[in-house]
């Protein structure tokens, strides 16, 4: 495409390959721009974005006050910050986050319904009424934007995650390895397939001596995201867990070795719900094979604090099911499909059977 992206628009989507071309002769190495005054300025932009990433009630603001290198610069330096806390739902958030705000400037770029001025007003819109900033983004997402149907590949990829009815693919019509696209559902499909990408890149691999730099700033960033997964799951509370994940301590407290697909799902589960890494080791301290050294490699490999960077995910019902796992089912157990879903039930229930009424002590 021969449209080229002003500074103003590539600080609007700053993860476009422009925007990071755009700001690479302008600043220095991160370490030193950290120690500048511009680089705090950056570094707040920065800790502004993962801060509303967490946030549950999002709100975005389309005309910005501070300088687009600054802003695309902020873009960069959440996800290094993020990468170097090394949290996969951290990097969910910020990845969801980013494609919203992404979404929410598309569809405001030359005003909103609610009379909001737009932010790019100006551009000029084709027949259809798109931007030539909007396909361009599409364009680098290998999404055509002006096109009523997507190869089936794509489609199935970008839609997977989606839980709304009409995105399934067996309420879609599907011709000759296309799926046909209703216009209104372009930017969300473009949404869904930017947050794909983004998410897809995090972890970064950050030199260790950066992350000690940026251990300042990053440490209140795990404080507050520490504090809302406790209030989600609370303390930690085993009369609460599924069937699967009892008969799984049980079976290793009680001296058994567990299977690897038993392990993976013990270790990702109570690592979910709020257990340290060290807990979990000692937990397998009581198994007949236990090495305190290979342990504390596989623990800290699957929780995503050594390796890769790699944090996995509690196995569903269904891949507990295939495993052989899935035991001692009881009434919840048919109503969810995770065990963290079962967790979480569980834990709400207990809590309201805990609470009583108080007692008159004027009532006999």
């Amino acid at each position: 495409m021969d449209f080229r992206p002003s500074a103003k628009e590539l600080s609007h989507f700053p993860f476009l390959k422009k925007a990071q071309d755009y700001i690479k002769d302008i600043f220095p190495p991160l370490e030193v721009l950290l120690k500048q005054e511009r680089g705090k300025i950056i570094t707040d932009l920065a800790l502004t974005r993962i801060s509303h990433a967490l946030s549950q009630k999002r709100s975005f603001i389309s005309h910005f006050q501070q300088r687009h290198e600054d802003e695309i610069a902020s873009f960069v330096v959440s996800r290094i910050i993020a990468s170097c806390i090394q949290d996969k739902n951290l990097f969910d958030r910020l990845a969801r986050y980013e494609a919203e705000r992404a979404y929410y400037f598309l569809v405001s770029e030359i005003g909103t319904e609610n009379g909001e001025r737009g932010w790019n007003e100006n551009t000029p819109l084709d027949e259809e009424g798109y931007s030539p900033l909007s396909k361009y983004i599409a364009n680098e997402f290998r999404i055509n934007i002006s096109s009523d149907r997507m190869p089936l590949a794509d489609y199935v990829e970008i839609a997977a995650p989606l839980h709304d009815a009409r995105f399934k693919l067996v309420n879609r019509r599907v011709q000759q390895g296309y799926v046909e696209i209703k216009k209104e559902e372009r930017y969300e499909l473009l949404r869904e397939r930017i947050r794909v990408f983004l998410r897809r890149d995090l972890p970064f691999k950050i030199p260790k001596p950066l992350c000690e730099q940026l251990d300042p700033v990053a440490e209140p960033v795990k404080k507050v995201y520490q504090e809302q997964m406790l209030q989600q799951f609370g303390a930690i509370d085993e009369d609460a867990f599924p069937p699967c994940m009892k008969a799984l301590i049980l079976a290793l407290t009680s001296g058994t070795n567990l299977t690897h697909a038993g392990r993976f799902a013990l270790t990702t589960f109570i690592h979910a719900v709020g257990m340290d890494v060290i807990s979990i080791a000692r937990l397998y301290a009581r198994s007949p094979d236990f090495d305190a050294e290979k342990t504390m490699y596989q623990v800290e490999h699957i929780t995503g604090r050594g390796g890769t960077g790699t944090e996995y995910s509690p196995p569903a019902c269904a891949a507990m099911m295939t495993t052989g796992l899935c035991v001692h089912q009881d009434g919840l157990c048919e109503k969810i499909s995770h065990p963290l879903s079962y967790y979480k039930v569980r834990k709400k229930d207990m809590a309201k059977t805990k609470k009583t009424p108080e007692t008159n002590p004027n009532v006999i």
